[in-house]
């Protein structure tokens, strides 16, 4: 029996890894899953985004990782995805695009829109030749206490 949707459409081929990152992350409520042109590049070449821009640790940490390649809709890509999502809120996924997660829809898309102009913007820096200056463990750590708390109040 084929599975289908609430909304009679199939569900996409990617549902392994829509599905265990909801059952792993009670906090997440939502997945965004794209094929955007510059966070996919750097996917394919694979090259995470490491820390060269204070932004990156929207993502969670202080890069943002790449999910081993896997066939597509396989668990073994879920696996890999769920392995470069450890304690993180984004990936890219190996020859294939990215992943972004939220507490509901306008957050994930927000940061899979956010991570794409950080893909945008590292490939503008590679284009020079050079590697761009990257920032500490340490000032990362500063950024993503100060992005915890950002818009709460004291």
């Amino acid at each position: 029996m084929e599975r289908s949707s609430r909304a009679g459409y199939p569900p996409t081929s990617e549902w392994r890894f829509h599905r265990d990152i909801l059952a792993h992350r009670d906090h997440i409520h939502a997945v965004v899953h794209v094929h955007s042109p510059r966070a996919t590049a750097l996917a394919c070449l694979p090259r995470p985004i490491p820390p060269f821009h204070y932004l990156v640790a929207l993502g969670g940490g202080s890069d943002i990782r790449v999910a081993d390649y896997a066939t597509l809709g396989t668990q073994q890509l879920s696996d890999n995805v769920l392995a470069a999502l450890a304690d993180r809120r984004a990936c890219l996924m190996a020859n294939h695009g990215l992943i972004a997660l939220g507490t509901d829809l306008p957050k994930a898309v927000a940061l899979a829109r956010e991570l794409e102009n950080l893909a945008h913007q590292y490939l503008l820096v590679l284009q020079t030749g050079q590697e761009p200056a990257l920032l500490t463990e340490e000032q990362m750590a500063e950024v993503r206490a100060r992005i915890a708390s950002y818009g709460k109040s004291s």
